[in-house]
C-alpha cells in the first residue's frame, strides 16, 4: 500500500492490472509518500505518486517513509541471482528524494546504495524498550551475530546488567541459503530453566531459524518464549511458528509490513504510538 499526503494512491484497478490513479493534495513545501511493501505494485504506485508531486509542484520536498526497505535481503550477487538491492536503490535514485525514512535496515548496503537514508535508530530504541516493557523477559536471545550487531545499545543495556542475553549461530546449507543445515545455542553459562525468553531479530518470513532455537530452548527448560521483530511478512501465518503447538506462542511486530492484525498469536504495535512524524523530523 502506498499512501502520499495521507491519501491511499492507486487502490483502483483495471481488468488487465493497469491502475486508475487519483488525485491527491499536492503541498507546496513538504509531501510524504508511505511505503508499505506487500509486492512490487507498490514500488509502482509509489513511483507514480512521485512523478505526480513532481508535475504538481517540482520545487517541493519529498519525504519517503519506507521503514521497511525491498529487496534489502537481496545484498550482493550470489548463486545465480543479480544484485536486486543495487537495481532497486538506483530506480529510487533516480527519484531524487530529499529524505528517506527506514527502520532497522537488514544491511549497511541499504545505506551505502540507496541516497538520502535517514534511519530511526531512536523510533528503534523506543520500540524495543515497548515491547521489554510489555513481556518483561529474563532474558534476551539473539538468534545469530548479525542479530547482535544491529542492535548495539540493546547490547550496551544487556552487558550492563539490565538484561541477561545470549545468543545462537548457524550453518545454512551451501546449495540453498534459505536452509538450515546446523544450529546451535551459546548460553552464557545463563541456567535457563524456568526463564521467560525474548528472542531479538530484524525480520521475520518463514521463522525457520526462530523455531530452531526456541526448540532447543525448549529442552534447556525454559518456560516461555517470545519473538520481537520490526518487520513480519504476511505469509509467516502460512507456517509452523503461528500454529497453536508452535513453541513461540506471541510474536510482536511493527505495521511496516504485516495486515493480518486479528491474529491472536500476532501483536502488532503501530509505530506512530510511539513516534509523531513530527518529532521524526526534529530528529533527522
Amino acid at each position: 500500500m502506498v499512501k502520499a499526503n495521507g491519501t491511499i494512491f492507486g487502490s483502483e484497478q483495471f481488468s488487465n492490472g493497469e491502475v486508475s490513479y487519483k488525485p491527491f493534495q499536492v503541498n507546496t513545501d513538504i509531501n510524504r509518500i508511505d511505503l508499505y511493501f506487500q509486492d512490487n505494485k507498490d514500488i509502482t504506485n509509489m513511483l507514480f505518486a512521485v512523478e505526480y508531486i513532481r508535475s504538481k509542484e517540482p520545487e517541493s520536498k519529498i519525504y519517503l517513509y519506507m521503514l521497511y526497505v525491498p529487496y534489502g535481503r537481496m545484498d550482493r550477487e550470489i548463486d545465480g541471482y543479480v544484485f536486486s538491492l543495487e537495481m532497486f536503490a538506483n530506480i529510487i535514485n533516480r527519484c531524487d528524494i530529499d529524505v528517506i525514512y527506514t527502520l532497522d535496515n537488514h544491511t549497511e548496503e541499504i545505506k551505502n546504495k540507496i541516497h538520502n537514508v535517514v534511519e530511526l535508530n531512536g523510533l528503534l530504541n523506543r520500540y524495543v524498550d515497548e515491547v521489554i516493557k510489555r513481556y518483561q523477559p529474563d532474558c534476551l536471545m539473539f538468534p545469530d551475530k548479525g542479530a547482535m550487531a544491529r542492535y548495539p545499545k540493546l547490547l550496551d543495556a544487556c552487558i550492563s546488567g539490565r538484561v541477561p542475553y545470549f545468543y545462537g549461530n548457524k550453518e545454512r546449507v551451501l546449495d540453498d541459503s534459505r536452509l538450515i543445515k546446523f544450529y546451535e545455542v551459546y548460553d552464557n553459562e545463563i541456567s535457563l530453566v524456568g526463564k521467560k525468553i525474548l528472542i531479538i531479530d530484524d525480520i521475520c518470513c518463514t521463522g525457520g531459524t526462530v523455531l530452531e532455537a526456541a526448540q532447543i530452548l525448549v529442552r534447556k527448560g525454559v518456560s516461555e518464549i517470545a519473538l520481537w521483530v520490526p518487520h513480519c511478512e504476511n505469509n509467516v501465518i502460512k507456517y509452523p511458528i503461528v500454529r497453536e503447538d508452535s513453541p513461540v506462542p506471541k510474536i510482536y511486530t511493527s505495521d511496516t509490513i504485516i495486515r493480518n492484525y486479528e491474529i491472536p498469536e500476532i501483536e502488532v504495535i503501530p509505530l506512530d504510538t510511539l513516534m509523531s512524524r513530527e518529532e521524526i523530523e526534529t530528529m533527522e
